[in-house]
């Protein structure tokens, strides 16, 4: 069974730049609304991690930026993040296009207007004496607005010493990742919840 991961820290912002000097002589705001003064609201961590005590899930949440939808990518890659066996593990969270036919660019995220797979990719060697299975599920939402959260699919067992990468089952994989988009940041959250217990007895 799998052991929680230690909580890992998001991406780190870089540092703002310090405001310029005015000009002397400048006016002084003069000209400013109070709006123009209004900091900019805060963009939430591309990578959230959180561990549930009552339903002993390790939930790792993935803010991606909706613009991907919009592009010829015919892949989208989390941050990296650990998961705990007899040692740590590297992973990584994938979401694929859906392949809308078999040219060139069949399988981009513009052609599929939006609806793709996700997965969960071993990044590290792996050997049966580790016992690297992970019991998981997942789910995609806005992250802030309930009507556009989708419930979460799985549970999916895995042994990745079987094969590095895993989804959802033949008709549980196909995500509208269009309708999960939050309006106000441009975002969608694309979440993993790993066991840690029995939570999905």
């Amino acid at each position: 069974a799998s052991a929680e991961a230690p909580a890992a820290a998001a991406s780190a912002s870089s540092a703002a730049p310090a405001p310029a000097e005015p000009a002397p002589g400048a006016a002084q705001g003069g000209d400013l609304s109070p709006g123009d003064l209004a900091p900019a609201p805060p963009r939430a961590p591309v990578l959230q991690r959180t561990f549930s005590v009552p339903s002993s899930l390790d939930r790792i949440r993935w803010t991606v930026d909706a613009r991907k939808l919009k592009s010829t990518d015919r892949e989208a890659v989390s941050p990296m993040f650990e998961l705990s066996f007899s040692r740590i593990v590297n992973f990584k969270i994938l979401i694929h296009p859906k392949a809308v036919n078999s040219s060139r660019g069949g399988a981009s995220f513009k052609k599929a207007k939006g609806k793709g797979s996700v997965e969960l990719r071993c990044l590290d060697e792996v050997s049966p004496a580790m016992n690297p299975v992970v019991t998981f599920r997942i789910s995609v939402g806005s992250g802030t607005d309930p009507s556009r959260q989708e419930p979460p699919r799985g549970p999916v067992k895995h042994d990745f010493t079987k094969k590095a990468i895993c989804g959802l089952p033949t008709g549980q994989e196909e995500w509208d990742f269009q309708k999960a988009v939050d309006e106000a940041t441009q975002t969608f959250v694309v979440c993993l919840e790993v066991l840690a217990g029995n939570a999905f007895a």
